[in-house]
């Protein structure tokens, strides 16, 4: 059997119940195959009747979450359009603000950048006291990113 490459595992503890595990050595990072195993999910999410809880957490103790990844692997993140009309990057995080199943971010280690609009984007947010740190980079480097979001839209 072929060992998966997927950035995220999935496990179903119970049909309401899933832990998904960030493992995508070394530093757990925001790029195109991650977005991808991420929109992925939501679709899976979405179809399940029974879903309740997510759970997100990383199998990397020292990082949660990484940036962007700046080598320039980010695919189609920045164009291609998701199911809320916005582009990838935006639609995976305004999916899971609004998916009616609860998201938990079970946080231990780093967490920068794209990485924490995407535990913004959870309900809950718990975080480790022994290692969790967090960083928002792109504000010391005065980038920021404008966002047309399309009428009927909801952002919360």
């Amino acid at each position: 059997m072929a060992e998966s490459t997927s950035p995220l595992r999935i496990v179903e503890e119970t049909p309401a119940y899933w832990r998904i595990v960030f493992d995508y050595p070394p530093f757990n990072i925001m790029d195109g195959p991650m977005f991808q195993s991420l929109q992925d999910l939501l679709g899976r999410m979405d179809a399940s009747q029974e879903l309740r809880v997510v759970v997100f957490e990383s199998a990397i103790p020292d990082f949660y979450l990484a940036h962007f990844d700046l080598t320039g692997n980010l695919g189609n993140v920045m164009t291609a359009v998701g199911l809320s009309g916005l582009p990838i990057l935006l639609d995976t995080f305004v999916r899971l603000t609004t998916s009616p199943v609860v998201s938990i971010a079970r946080i231990r280690g780093c967490v920068r950048g794209a990485s924490s609009e995407f535990v913004l984007a959870c309900d809950m947010r718990f975080a480790s006291r022994e290692n969790t740190r967090l960083g928002q980079p792109e504000v010391a480097v005065g980038l920021h990113r404008a966002v047309a979001v399309p009428s009927g839209s909801r952002i919360w």
